[in-house]
Parts: structure tokens; sequence; C-alpha cells
């Protein structure tokens, strides 16, 4: 019998830039409500890696087989929020479309080293839309108020991440599965010195790729360790899965915001 096919995986970074001021801050910005991908959604600044990403200006570095990632990360937030990490610091700079000559043409170097590599999230293979994302964590210096391309973002905001759990459990944001896990996760420390310690120490990450679980009245994502992790592996193969999550979302159940339509 044939099955499901399988939509092609897309590399993509991200980056959680946090702060110390009262509490551990992180940097979130709110994509478009007419994105094709999570509109309306809170994320970290990111997207997905280029083919000129492997070849940046020379003032990217330290450059290594795997650099393109980190390049993407670096580009992406300071395309999105005017932010550069370099290596006299965090800058905050005016946002302009051609990052790869502005870096070139200024006296600035982008230390690629800030970005400590401490998560990769696949997206479940159900989906049409896919990514292989790789998670960075940096500290930021920065601390005026957030500043986002307008051509890209309709927000953006340093939040604590307990206050961005709290926005998301009363329904004022949506935020994907992923970001609900690594905002738990920022939120388990109490200083940005304390998480960097934390997430450089970690010796492997492995790749996280959960599974999508489609019941009578309800749609959820379930990861390695939850009791049903076993039993959604019967349905990543079932060609009428999307049809039925269709129905549930339908149905107007309370299901993660990557089940929701897309416009």
């Amino acid at each position: 019998m044939g099955g499901r096919q399988v939509s092609e995986l897309r590399r993509a970074s991200t980056v959680c830039l946090v702060r110390d001021l009262d509490t551990v801050e992180v940097l979130m910005v709110q994509r478009p409500h007419t994105a094709r991908f999570m509109p309306g959604v809170w994320v970290f600044p990111g997207g997905v890696v280029d083919d000129t990403d492997a070849r940046p200006p020379a003032a990217f570095a330290p450059i290594d087989d795997s650099s393109d990632w980190k390049v993407a990360a670096a580009r992406e937030l300071m395309e999105e929020t005017g932010i550069w990490l370099t290596s006299t610091g965090t800058h905050t700079l005016p946002i302009v479309s051609h990052v790869f000559d502005a870096v070139a043409e200024s006296s600035h170097r982008i230390d690629l080293d800030q970005l400590i590599y401490f998560s990769n999230w696949i997206t479940p293979s159900v989906f049409p839309i896919r990514f292989d994302t790789r998670f960075y964590f940096a500290v930021s210096t920065v601390g005026e108020a957030a500043a986002f391309n307008p051509d890209e973002l309709i927000g953006a905001t340093w939040v604590s991440p307990i206050d961005a759990l709290q926005r998301e459990d009363a329904d004022d944001w949506a935020i994907a599965f992923p970001t609900r896990r690594v905002l738990e996760l920022l939120a388990s420390e109490p200083s940005a010195a304390g998480l960097a310690d934390r997430l450089t120490s970690m010796d492997i990450v492995p790749p996280i790729q959960p599974r999508l679980l489609v019941g009578a009245e309800e749609a959820r994502i379930v990861l390695p360790d939850d009791p049903d992790f076993a039993a959604a592996g019967a349905q990543q193969d079932d060609p009428t899965i999307l049809e039925r999550l269709a129905d549930v979302v339908a149905s107007g159940a309370r299901v993660p915001v990557e089940f929701k339509k897309r416009t």
C-alpha cells in the first residue's frame, strides 16, 4: 500500500536573545496575520537558511562547515530587529534589507561565537510545510525597547519567559508548541548568565521530532516521552490525517497554533 508522501524539510535558524533587567527577558516578535505559516503567532527572531548564508562577508566569524545555520540566525536577527551581535557587544542599528552589504561596509565584526546552539526541532512529518530548526541562545546588552521590520513583522517586545507563557495561557498570545517548550526552559534559570552556563554545558543537542495525534474531538502534538507517542506513530502514514485534523479544527476545538488554517 502506498503511504502518505512526506514533505521536504527546510533548514531554519532562530535566536533566543535574552537580557537581564529586573528579571530575565527574551526578545519575541509577532508574525503578520496574513503570513502563510503561523499567522499572528509570537516567535523568536529567525528564518530559513539561505544559500548565501554559506558565503557571508569576511566580517562574520568564525566560519566552519556548519556556520550557515549561525550566519542565518545572526542575519535574521539583524533583518528583523536591527540587533547586531558583534565582537564589541550587542548593538542596535537601523534595520536594512541587505544585511550582508551593510556588514561589509561597516567596521563591525559579527561574532558567531555568541550564539549557543541548544535545541533542534523538526516539524512532524504529516505537515505540508516542514522545518529543521536550530535554536540558538545569546545574551544581549541592549537596553532600549525592541524595534522590528514592518515589512516582515507586526510587533516585537522584550518579555519574561513566564509572562509570555501566561499570555498564551490567557489566550492573549498565540505561541507554537516548540516555542512554549523553549520558554519553559528559559524560565528555569534566574539569570542570563545562568542560562548561558547551563546551555553551554550541553554535550549533544538531540533532534526532537514530535508526532501529530488526532482524536475524535482533539488534535495535539506528542513527544517521545508522552504515553501516546507510540499510538501516534501509526497515524503518521495515514493519508486522511490532515482531513481529520481539518474536521477537528472546524469543530472549534482548542488546538495548537500549528494546526490552525493558514491564509
